[in-house]
């Protein structure tokens, strides 16, 4: 008797700790759907941000590759400098995924298929983020050539201390051809980082696929609404 009544207390206490534990990956299931959901919203606003930059970048090539590069035509290829060369952040919600790995709590979420689900779509974020860090290096180099082309001090004094825009007038330092064509070829490999397949713009599309799939494998794994 004392034996049966070890077992089923044994029983009973691991029928409990399954339910509790069943219970908190429901929690963090729903948690993790709120998180993609989320960065199906930032990554929406991404998209859009980098089909604006593609377009600036492709207006200024046009200017800055033409065979009678004046000083007007440089002049004008800065209007699009700024969405052409916009920071673009790309931000994902990792709340769950910080507090499942921090808590060793990784083998709560049971269902096979969506853990290999969520293995892949983190492991596409590292992607993004590795043509990010190499677009924005472009970035910045592209930043420092513009020093060396456009007369932003006197811009700057005039536009009340601010040059986050590339209205109001502005003049050439010089016309020197060697650092134009240098600034065009980083401009060019901006474009590279942002527009071709596999590049940030297909990246984000992908992302935004994976992200559907995976709420929809989620709600029907765990038949939820």
């Amino acid at each position: 008797m004392l034996f049966l009544a070890v077992t089923l207390g044994f029983l009973v206490e691991n029928q409990r700790e399954n339910f509790v534990e069943h219970q908190r990956e429901k929690q963090y299931i729903r948690s993790l759907i709120k998180d993609i959901q989320n960065d199906t919203a930032e990554l929406k606003k991404s998209l859009a941000n980098t089909e604006a930059s593609i377009q600036s970048i492709d207006s200024m090539l046009l200017l800055l590759t033409n065979q009678k590069l004046t000083d007007e035509i440089i002049i004008k290829s800065y209007y699009f400098t700024f969405p052409a060369l916009n920071n673009i952040p790309v931000v994902f919600n990792d709340r769950t995924i910080v507090q499942l790995k921090n808590s060793g709590n990784m083998r709560i979420i049971r269902n096979q298929n969506v853990n290999d689900a969520l293995i892949n779509y983190w492991g596409h974020i590292e992607t993004i983020k590795n043509t990010l860090s190499r677009h924005n290096a472009y970035r910045t180099k592209a930043r420092d050539l513009e020093t060396k082309i456009y007369n932003l001090a006197e811009k700057f004094l005039r536009d009340n201390r601010v040059i986050n825009d590339s209205t109001g007038q502005i003049q050439l330092i010089g016309h020197d051809l060697a650092i134009i064509r240098e600034y065009a070829n980083t401009i060019a490999y901006c474009g590279i980082m942002l527009k071709p397949r596999f590049g940030l713009r297909d990246q984000i599309i992908e992302q935004l696929h994976l992200a559907t799939e995976l709420i929809e494998l989620i709600k029907k794994e765990y038949h939820m609404e």
